[in-house]
């Protein structure tokens, strides 16, 4: 297979600073020209421009880009309205650079936000700003936030709608964007209403900043890094407190790489923050991974899980990945029911993803935390267009279609087997609740439940899952549709294997979650022929020929038991009759 390179692109400051002017310095006639400019490259140049979307969708769009440079009063707005249709093809590695006639990014308001289960917070603050640290933002200049970030939402080059959300909780903190989408009424100042840590309501005004250090792809920085110079305070690593491990190696001088063994639970953390070599050190990829893989053959003992945390990683070089992947299959120890781990998150994107994907194709990995920002479809390896001939922003458009997309999966964004996002008070008071989960849950499907404990106990289960995770809309483990497919495919795995005993627990599982469903008594059917219930079997084939009387198979098998019940053996029947074979799926 080849490995494509995916890259991010990092949205680099000019050496010349232009500065937005509130009025036009182009004619409406030059706007217009720069938007058909951009059309046609991308109707040119895309590998598959109406992927995600459909023709009708996107003219529709351009038709009103149109009429937004038409009424525009400044630049600014008629920039964010060309934005808007690269942004509408849903492809985070097209659309355009922040340098142009203007720099969009150069005033920026001095603190971060991000989105937890209970809301928006304020996560990185100047610290003369201090007591404002882990507020929650309820509106910007009186827009609610809901508001503010579905507006910023349409001009941002994102794959699916958490990588469109990342950017948008980044975008927050760039005063033009905020000033071009008419959210605040002047890129000067914004005026917040907050909710502080006490519960108390408050109201704060921040002055914007001029700044124009680079910016990371997704407009982002690194973690508990502030958007211009000067100290910021944000959380921090604790020593010793496994739940604020993810802060470590964060900030000015992160590390793309490193890895930490936990003694005391067995399990190697290995923090995966960049898929590129590490700038400015003789350690390259490829040798920490030949250090850290030589650590853990010496320790092998001393491991029960493996860690891989991909949730601060938005890509870089995939040619980086199989080697390392190689490294994971290759060792029974690590790769293994219950011993390897992945945590992902909204900025898992790119080359990251693509690892993730991998791994879920190759390794025996359990997946915990969030949503991906990109999915299993992806355009990737961008490839300068042009710049747009009268106000100079280059345009990016994605040479590549990767897509490592199987049956039944969802192809819009990876799936954890178990939901694990951080709540505020978790990610204020060092609780990591993946971390947690991992080394203290039980992270056993449905199916495998049932597998060691029974049908009935699986039930139970199942409800437990159920109300535990039900505030997770993005969670389709256990939707019928996806659920009834992956305890069949479990079951026929095991009886596969020669494991009868507990597929008839998997089997029956099925029958009680979907009673109605003719193919999960037929499959119970088959289970209980195998291990000789021949009168069980027929009353299951029985069953499933009443939900579906074109179940040919079922009438065959129902002939077949009767003939062998009597003491007759039907010749036009053989042994090694072919089972359903099982689905690959990622869920579960």
């Amino acid at each position: 297979m080849k490995v494509p390179t995916l890259c991010f692109v990092l949205i680099l400051a000019s050496a010349f600073q232009p500065v937005a002017s509130p009025e036009k310095r182009l004619t409406t006639e030059q706007w217009l020209e720069d938007l058909e400019f951009l059309v046609s490259k991308l109707e040119s140049k895309h590998p598959h421009l109406f992927y995600k979307t459909d023709k009708t969708k996107f003219d529709s769009i351009v038709a009103e880009s149109r009429r937004e440079i038409a009424r525009s009063r400044s630049d600014l707005e008629c920039y964010l309205a060309i934005r808007k249709i690269a942004a509408s093809i849903e492809d985070g590695h097209t659309g355009l650079s922040d340098d142009g006639l203007f720099h969009l990014l150069d005033l920026r308001f001095p603190f971060r936000v991000s989105e937890f289960t209970d809301g928006v917070y304020i996560t990185t603050i100047k610290k003369e700003k201090q007591k404002f640290l882990g507020s929650r933002l309820r509106a910007i200049n009186g827009r609610p936030i809901e508001n503010v970030l579905a507006a910023i939402e349409k001009v941002v080059s994102g794959d699916n709608k958490f990588g469109r959300r990342y950017w948008a909780l980044n975008g927050i903190s760039f005063a033009r964007v905020l000033s071009g989408l008419k959210v605040i009424d002047s890129p000067d100042h914004m005026d917040l209403e907050l909710v502080l840590g006490t519960g108390e309501p408050a109201k704060l005004t921040l002055s914007s900043l001029y700044e124009d250090s680079p910016v990371e792809y997704g407009w982002s920085f690194p973690l508990n890094v502030g958007p211009t110079k000067g100290e910021y305070i944000s959380p921090l690593a604790r020593p010793g407190e496994r739940g604020s491990l993810h802060f470590k190696n964060q900030g000015q001088g992160i590390q793309f790489y490193w890895f930490e063994h936990l003694v005391n639970e067995r399990t190697i953390y290995f923090q995966f923050n960049q898929v590129m070599n590490q700038p400015n050190q003789e350690e390259g990829f490829a040798q920490f991974s030949a250090r850290m893989w030589d650590y853990v053959d010496q320790n092998a003992k001393n491991i029960r899980k493996f860690i891989i945390d991909l949730r601060y990683n938005n890509g870089g070089n995939g040619i980086l990945i199989l080697p390392f992947l190689n490294q994971v299959i290759k060792r029974d120890f690590i790769n293994k029911e219950g011993g390897l781990y992945v945590i992902s998150g909204k900025k898992t994107y790119s080359a990251a993803s693509i690892f993730m994907y991998e791994l879920a194709v190759h390794t025996r990995a359990i997946f915990v935390g969030e949503p991906d920002g990109c999915g299993a479809d992806l355009f990737s390896n961008s490839r300068p267009a042009g710049n747009l001939p009268n106000s100079g922003f280059p345009l990016w458009i994605a040479s590549q279609h990767y897509t490592n997309r199987w049956p039944f999966s969802n192809p819009e964004y990876f799936v954890p087997h178990f939901p694990a996002a951080f709540s505020s008070h978790d990610y204020f008071n060092g609780v990591d609740p993946a971390v947690d989960l991992i080394l203290s849950g039980d992270l056993r499907s449905v199916a495998e439940f049932a597998a060691d404990e029974g049908a009935e106990a699986a039930v139970a289960y199942y409800q437990k899952l159920k109300k535990k995770y039900e505030e997770y809309k993005w969670w389709t483990v256990l939707d019928p549709g996806i659920l009834e497919g992956s305890i069949n495919d479990k079951g026929y795995i095991l009886m596969q294997n020669g494991d009868l005993e507990r597929a008839f627990q998997v089997f029956t599982l099925n029958t009680k979650l979907f009673p109605s469903a003719y193919n999960v008594w037929d499959s119970l059917g088959e289970c209980c022929y195998k291990i000789k219930r021949l009168d069980l079997s027929l009353r299951y084939y029985k069953k499933s020929l009443e939900l579906n009387p074109d179940n040919k198979n079922a009438e065959q098998m129902m002939e077949r038991i009767k003939k062998e019940q009597t003491g007759f053996r039907s010749p036009v029947f053989d042994e090694s009759t072919p089972e359903e074979s099982a689905k690959w799926r990622l869920t579960y």
